[in-house]
């Protein structure tokens, strides 16, 4: 698709915070100052940005606060960001069902958010699967929105995230499931061979995310094994501290472009 000249590009995982970093009052920054990140790059950026460290605190030290409190910060960024350019994703926690719940029916289906998540069960102590889950997954479903789950790249060495998101996709086969950032870490091998078999024993409802480009073997092998549609962007890239932001395409370890092992450009994720 080309858009404006440009063709587009979508990221579903990008973090933006929606209040200060410290969690006290209003962010630091404008839209503004996102809009330059996005609009410097050759091709016609649209991001799913979910929140980031204050949020994850406030969810993390009480879930049914926390929920309300970070959603409203996101929603705010969504409708301060040009049309089409910026698409919110729905914090929850199985600890505030009634509130995720809530927040699904609210932002998703009023607010037009496209994605519930990022799901972070590893850092707020709650499995993918749990009952509770499975009520948010069909609430989502509900509304046509996936569920992205958080399956760490590096981290989890007997899978258990994936082994969970994949269950939760099993049990809720009517809801789109999303492995985030499955794909260019030490686990990228684990997350396409689990999503293969899934996918063999008649699994439809899977996604893998790729955020690091630069491994291109995993890269290669995911789109060998999955096929190209069932793998979607998403980089984690992080709106860190105050502006000036880091250029987009930049890897999650690094801060400044020159760390980056590639120019920080859409064309370098392609190539």
């Amino acid at each position: 698709m080309i858009v404006d000249g440009k063709r587009v590009w979508i990221d579903s995982h990008v973090h933006v915070r929606g209040w200060s970093e410290d969690g006290s009052g209003e962010r630091e920054f404008s839209i503004g100052d996102i809009m330059r990140v996005m609009d410097a790059d050759a091709a016609h950026l649209v991001w799913i940005i979910s929140y980031s460290f204050p949020g994850i605190r406030a969810i993390s030290s009480s879930p049914a606060d926390g929920v309300p409190w970070t959603n409203a910060g996101q929603l705010r960024l969504v409708q301060e960001a040009p049309e089409g350019r910026i698409f919110g994703s729905i914090g929850v926690h199985p600890g505030a069902l009634e509130q995720s719940l809530e927040a699904i029916d609210l932002y998703a289906g009023e607010h037009g958010f496209v994605q519930v998540g990022e799901v972070l069960g590893y850092s707020m102590g709650f499995e993918l699967d749990c009952p509770e889950m499975v009520q948010i997954a069909l609430k989502a479903a509900e509304h046509g929105v996936p569920v992205q789950c958080h399956c760490s790249t590096a981290g989890q060495p007997q899978g258990e995230q994936m082994r969970q998101t994949i269950n939760l996709a099993r049990m809720v086969p009517e809801a789109k499931i999303i492995a985030a950032h499955a794909i260019g870490g030490t686990n990228s091998y684990t997350h396409i061979t689990a999503a293969e078999v899934y996918a063999m024993m008649g699994g439809e409802n899977l996604w893998l995310e790729i955020r690091d480009f630069n491994n291109r073997e995993w890269v290669r092998e995911a789109v060998e094994r999955l096929g190209s549609e069932r793998l979607i962007v998403g980089t984690d890239w992080i709106s860190r501290a105050l502006p000036p932001f880091p250029p987009y395409g930049i890897l999650f370890p690094f801060e400044s472009a020159d760390e980056n092992p590639y120019p920080c450009t859409v064309a370098s994720l392609e190539g």
